[in-house]
C-alpha cells in the first residue's frame, strides 16, 4: 500500500526544488558573466548580456551555457606604433644626414651670431685716422697694440698681457669657422726651412714637427748603430715619398745619383722642418709666440728664456716696430745655433734670410728658404704686392713653396657689400681688412713678379661662402 505523502510537506518539497534549480541558475549565469566579461576584455569584444534577468520565474530545466567564441587577434599592430617604429626606422636610416645637416645648422648659426655680436655697434668712422695723410694707417697689428708700442711709459708684459688678450679673442671663432683645422693642415705641409710671414702670437707654432729642429744636423758626428738605422729609414721614407708625388719620370730618379742622395737629406718630406723663422712687425704679439715656442717645442723651456727677450730696453732707439718702416731687422730670438728665430722686420720692406745648415746646398739657394708661409697677413699690409714679392724672392726657385691662408671677399656679392660695409671698424679692431679681394692680388702678382706662378686657389669651407682663401705658390727659376 502506497504511503501518501500530506499536501503541506508536498508543497514545502516542490518550493524547494524551485529554490534549489533559481540557485544553481543563478550560480552558472554568474560564471557565465564572468567568463564573457574576461573574454571580452582580452579580446576586445562586447561582454555577453547576463542571464539573471530571465530568472523570474523558475523553469525545471536549466539553460546550456552559451559558448563563446573568440575572434581571431589580428597580427597589425595598432597604427599609434606602427607610426612610431616608422619614424624610428626612418630616424636609423638616415641618422647621418640628419647628423650632419644639423651641425652645419648649429655652425652655420654660431657663426652669425658672433659675426653680428661683433659688430652690433654698425659701421663707424675709425679713430685711428693718420692726421697727416687722412687714411687709416696699415701695421698689420690690432689698432689697441699699435697705439701702445709709441707710449714710452708701456713696457714688454704689458704688451704681451694686450696681445694675449686679443689673441684669446680669436679662440672661438677660429673653431667654429674650422681655421683651426686648416692651420693643423698647414702644418703638415711645411718642410725644410721655413719662414712664416706675420708670425704674429704664433697660432701655428702648435701644428708644427719640432723633431728634427731640436735634434739638428747629423753630420759632423758619430751616430748610434741604432741612430744609423733611422736615418736610413727616414731616408728610403724621403724617396717614396716623392716618388709618389710623380712627375719626373721615376726610373731617370733612381738612375740619378745627385737627386737620390739630395732626397735623403732631412727636410725632404713634407711635415719635416729643419729651421723656423717667424717675423712680425709687433714686440707684444711676439711676446705671445715666445711663450708658444715654449709650451710646443720640446725642451722649449730650457731652450727659450722666460720674461723679456734677449735684446735689452736700451737699444728701443734702434727698433723699428714703434711705427718705423724700413729694412732693419732685429733677432729678437735666436736659440738651437739659429734654428728657431723670432726676428722683427718690415716685411713689406725685406725679409731675413735663412739661417745656415750644415749638409745643405749652397750657391743659388744658399740663404733662400724651402717653405713661406703667412696666415691671414695680406689683409692687414699696405702694400700685398710689395710683400708677394718679397716672399717669392725669399723662397727657392722650383723647389720652394709659398703657402697662403687668407680671407676677403668671396661668392656671394651681398656678403660682400656687408664686408664693404664694416671694414673700417674690423679694421679698427683687428687691425685688418676684410674685404681684399685675395685672389685678385696674388693673380695680379703672378703678372708683375718675375718667375711667380699661382699652383692652387682653393676656398675650404663652403659655409663661409668663399671668404677663405688657401693658395699655394712657386718661383720658377729665371734663365733656364
Amino acid at each position: 500500500m502506497a504511503t501518501r505523502i500530506p499536501l503541506s510537506l508536498r508543497g514545502a518539497s516542490q518550493r524547494s526544488s524551485h529554490i534549489f534549480l533559481a540557485a544553481n541558475r543563478l550560480t552558472l549565469a554568474s560564471r557565465a558573466f564572468t567568463t564573457t566579461s574576461l573574454l571580452a576584455k582580452s579580446k576586445k569584444l562586447p561582454p555577453q548580456p547576463s542571464k539573471a534577468s530571465k530568472l523570474s520565474r523558475p523553469s525545471t530545466t536549466a539553460q546550456p551555457i552559451p559558448e563563446v567564441t573568440p575572434e581571431p587577434q589580428s597580427e597589425e599592430p595598432p597604427k599609434s606604433n606602427s607610426n612610431a617604429q616608422d619614424l624610428g626606422t626612418l630616424l636609423q636610416q638616415r641618422r647621418w644626414p640628419l647628423l650632419f645637416s644639423g651641425l652645419t645648422a648649429l655652425i652655420m648659426g654660431a657663426y652669425i651670431s658672433m659675426l653680428i655680436a661683433s659688430l652690433s655697434r654698425g659701421p663707424d668712422a675709425c679713430s685711428h685716422v693718420d692726421p697727416a695723410t687722412g687714411q687709416l694707417p696699415v701695421t698689420g697689428r690690432p689698432r689697441e697694440l699699435d697705439s701702445l708700442t709709441s707710449n714710452p711709459v708701456v713696457n714688454d708684459r704689458i704688451l704681451r698681457e694686450k696681445a694675449m688678450a686679443f689673441d684669446n679673442g680669436l679662440n672661438m671663432p677660429e673653431r667654429v669657422m674650422g681655421i683651426r683645422l686648416l692651420r693643423k693642415w698647414l702644418g703638415t705641409r711645411v718642410k725644410g726651412h721655413v719662414l712664416e710671414v706675420a708670425v704674429g702670437t704664433g697660432r701655428n707654432l702648435q701644428f708644427y714637427d719640432w723633431t728634427e729642429v731640436v735634434k739638428g744636423p747629423v753630420t759632423g758626428r758619430e751616430l748610434t748603430a741604432e741612430e744609423e738605422k733611422e736615418e736610413e729609414e727616414k731616408a728610403k721614407e724621403r724617396i717614396r715619398s716623392v716618388l709618389d708625388q710623380g712627375g719626373k719620370d721615376e726610373e731617370k730618379k733612381k738612375k740619378d745619383k745627385d737627386w737620390v742622395e739630395k732626397m735623403k737629406m732631412p727636410g725632404a718630406l713634407e711635415g719635416e722642418m729643419l729651421t723656423f723663422t717667424g717675423v712680425d712687425i709687433s714686440e707684444g704679439m711676439m711676446g705671445v709666440a715666445r711663450q708658444r715656442l715654449r709650451e710646443n717645442v720640446p725642451g722649449g723651456k730650457q731652450l727659450v728664456p722666460k720674461g723679456a727677450f734677449l735684446t735689452s730696453r736700451e737699444a728701443s732707439e734702434s727698433r723699428i716696430g714703434e711705427g718705423k718702416r724700413g729694412e732693419g731687422q732685429e733677432v729678437l730670438l735666436s736659440t738651437l745655433e739659429d734654428r728657431i728665430r723670432l726676428v722683427r722686420a718690415d716685411a713689406e720692406a725685406k725679409l731675413p734670410e735663412a739661417p745656415a745648415y750644415p749638409a745643405r746646398d749652397g750657391g743659388k739657394e744658399e740663404g733662400k728658404y724651402d717653405t713661406v708661409v703667412q696666415t691671414f697677413g695680406l689683409c692687414s699690409v699696405s702694400n700685398p704686392l710689395a710683400l708677394l714679392q718679397n716672399m717669392a724672392g725669399a723662397v727657392k726657385p722650383d723647389t720652394g713653396r709659398i703657402i697662403l691662408l687668407e680671407h676677403g671677399k668671396g661668392w656671394s656679392d651681398w656678403i660682400n657689400e656687408k664686408l664693404d660695409a664694416w671694414a673700417p671698424q674690423h679694421f679698427s679692431r683687428y687691425g685688418c681688412w676684410w674685404n681684399r679681394d685675395i685672389e685678385k692680388l696674388v693673380k695680379e702678382a703672378e703678372q708683375k713678379v718675375p718667375g711667380l706662378e699661382v699652383v692652387k686657389i682653393e676656398r675650404p669651407g663652403f659655409f663661409q661662402a668663399g671668404t677663405t682663401v688657401l693658395v699655394q705658390l712657386k718661383v720658377k727659376s729665371q734663365g733656364k
